[in-house]
């Protein structure tokens, strides 16, 4: 089940797989949906799968950061705490970063140092995500499917492409995440996607 008519049918069976697939990955959604079921896996944890995939990379998510995001302007910031601290309990070796994007504008600030405006819904705080193959959570339902949210679609994330996206950050910090990030060197397939001014 996903939530955009842009994501193709064959890419849309490829990331099921995939997530069916990995073992680890499944299993921090189970146990994810115990514990919050409006939650989403996002970001790294499904673009570092699907490329590791595409390079014939083992995908070790052991250790790694996971972002796990909702949306409830209504709850407070114990709620985050308190999900964060039972995905540790579960899985104390991942560095779980939980955030509410509904408050995301309270504390974030644009790069002149402003707050930027609040997000509407979940789809509204991924159209912000720097790089389009970034913007994609996905969660388990009750009965075992799974939802994808993908705002840009797939197609770049399993065409390999890094494209920025202009909404919240300049094209120079988005060079910068990609150079911090050493994206290039460890998955070399990956094109950037240069923009032309």
């Amino acid at each position: 089940m996903s939530k955009f008519n842009n994501i193709s049918a064959f890419y849309d069976q490829e990331i099921k797989s995939l997530i069916f697939n990995h073992a680890s990955l499944f299993q921090r959604l189970k146990v994810l949906r115990t514990i919050n079921e409006h939650c989403y896996l996002s970001a790294g944890v499904i673009r570092q799968l699907v490329w590791s995939e595409l390079h014939h990379h083992q995908y070790d998510m052991e250790q790694s950061e996971i972002d796990i995001i909702f949306y409830d302007s209504d709850a407070d910031v114990q709620h985050e705490q308190h999900i964060q601290q039972a995905l540790h309990k579960q899985f104390p070796l991942n560095d779980w970063d939980v955030v509410n994007q509904a408050y995301v504008h309270q504390w974030y600030l644009n790069e002149n140092g402003n707050k930027i405006q609040a997000y509407t819904s979940l789809i509204d705080a991924l159209l912000a995500w720097p790089e389009t193959a970034t913007a994609i959570a996905v969660r388990l339902t009750e009965n075992d499917l799974l939802e994808i949210i993908a705002p840009f679609g797939l197609t770049d994330l399993f065409e390999l492409k890094l494209r920025w996206n202009p909404r919240l950050v300049c094209y120079e910090t988005f060079l910068q995440r990609v150079i911090q990030k050493q994206w290039l060197q460890r998955w070399p397939k990956l094109k950037l996607i240069e923009f032309c001014k």
